[in-house]
């Protein structure tokens, strides 16, 4: 399944300038639109907890019912995708690196800003893998026009002080088997400040 057909049907006016907003951070394709919303913290030594939350424009329901009567499924109303058959992802990976050691994007051609494309949430040096973000417990309701999120809870790693970048693995945001590495390291909201562990005296 690619993004490419992920087509929302009726969106409010609030949840496209979200879905205009996350393509703006991620300097990603359209089909990528998952990001960063807000962190509990920017910054922290290692041992804090931050709760991370996600994102996702793309993440409704498809949607089922008659052309005229289409709603998300498994409920009776709210924003929903046309043209898919699959349920939202199931997660996210998200991983940290250093922001000058943040993959470069290039261009595709003359169009968007092409990303990485591992096989999964990168794990080995220069990243450090942080979980993977879920939906909130109960999940996602559509019917409130609220856009899906994921949430993760972490643990600040034991790494050398100085400032990281979330990497957010979408292992449908490609075409195959391989799924797109999404980033915005010049992006404050996806700005992570190691700092030195606390003295003991």
């Amino acid at each position: 399944m690619t993004i490419a057909h992920r087509h929302p049907a009726a969106l409010p006016i609030a949840l496209l300038a979200l879905v205009t907003t996350l393509l703006a951070l991620t300097a990603a394709p359209a089909r990528a639109a998952v990001g960063v919303e807000k962190a509990s913290t920017h910054h922290g030594a290692p041992g804090a907890t931050i709760n991370l939350t996600l994102g996702c424009g793309f993440c409704f329901p498809p949607c089922v019912g008659p052309q005229g009567e289409r709603h998300p499924k498994g409920f009776d109303h709210g924003p929903c995708m046309l043209g898919i058959k699959d349920d939202p992802p199931a997660s996210f990976g998200v991983s940290l690196v250093r922001s000058k050691e943040a993959p470069q994007r290039r261009t595709c051609g003359d169009g968007p800003v092409c990303t990485p494309t591992p096989l999964g949430p990168p794990h080995k040096a220069p990243f450090t893998f942080l979980g993977r973000a879920v939906p909130p417990p109960g999940g996602n309701n559509p019917e409130g026009g609220d856009p899906p999120r994921y949430l993760l809870r972490f643990t600040v790693p034991d790494l050398t002080p100085g400032t990281y970048t979330y990497e957010i693995w979408c292992g449908v945001c490609a075409d195959g088997r391989r799924g797109a590495l999404i980033g915005a390291p010049s992006s404050r909201l996806w700005r992570l400040v190691v700092r030195p562990p606390a003295a003991h005296g």
